[in-house]
């Protein structure tokens, strides 16, 4: 109700993804008043050489953890993978929504017997110095996330990703070519998209090359800022210039 409320009188709506574009359109607001403009972050001008991982792999999630982030299913589907001899290290970057849930999921790591393969990293300021560190990033969010900052700054980073098929996540990374989407709240598909790149039934070299090239076509600050420039000329009936930024 607030957010019909406050968007009442506006001249064009500008959404960060297709799926959000659609609940603005359930929500009785005209396609013709909507802009699609996706979200950027600043590009690379070189994909960082990287060897692909043996044995061994640094696994990152980066969130402000919350029920909704999926770190419980996460968790179980890596517990299956080092039943089944995988070598990792889970990075969990960023702080907790409150204590109380906090205590419950490091507890859930202990008895799912991650206590070694965990380690808690809590906020911090250079998201990208992390990535780098990383040899895989890992969303297991439960829903839709917008169209998360985060994938595209691994993408960015050369990271491969494997994510849920939630709202937003499927327009940055396509399945087996930008990334590996599994479904929502299902640690054994989670477990098999984890698999896929660790044995090598996806090539992770290629779809780290395949995801940096798309960020910088489609998800760059250049073509975010270019996008919203042109919903302005639009809306002020600007004429659109030669070059736009």
């Amino acid at each position: 109700t607030v957010e019909r409320w406050s968007l009442a009188g506006v001249a064009h709506l500008i959404t960060v993804s297709e799926s959000l574009a659609r609940h603005m359109q359930s929500q009785g607001f005209s396609r013709q008043k909507i802009a699609v403009v996706y979200n950027g972050v600043p590009t690379l001008a070189r994909l960082p050489e990287r060897p692909c991982p043996q044995g061994h792999w640094n696994i990152g999630v980066i969130a402000l953890f919350r029920p909704r982030k999926g770190i419980e299913i996460l968790l179980q589907a890596l517990a299956t993978l080092k039943q089944q001899g995988m070598s990792f290290i889970l990075h969990a970057i960023g702080d907790f929504e409150d204590c109380d849930y906090q205590r419950h999921i490091k507890r859930s790591a202990a008895d799912l017997g991650l206590t070694d393969n965990v380690r808690w990293h809590g906020f911090v300021q250079d998201v990208n110095a992390e990535l780098v560190r990383l040899d895989m990033l890992v969303l297991p969010s439960l829903f839709g996330e917008g169209l998360p900052m985060v994938v595209l700054e691994a993408m960015a980073a050369g990271v491969p990703v494997v994510a849920t098929d939630v709202e937003g996540v499927g327009e940055a990374i396509r399945h087996g070519q930008e990334g590996i989407l599994v479904r929502p709240g299902d640690p054994l598909s989670l477990a098999n998209g984890i698999r896929l790149l660790t044995r090598g039934e996806v090539s992770w070299t290629g779809l780290r090359l395949a995801a940096w090239r798309r960020q910088q076509e489609m998800f760059s600050d250049r073509s975010m800022a270019a996008g919203v420039a042109a919903v302005y000329r639009r809306v002020l009936k600007c004429p659109a210039k030669v070059n736009p930024v």
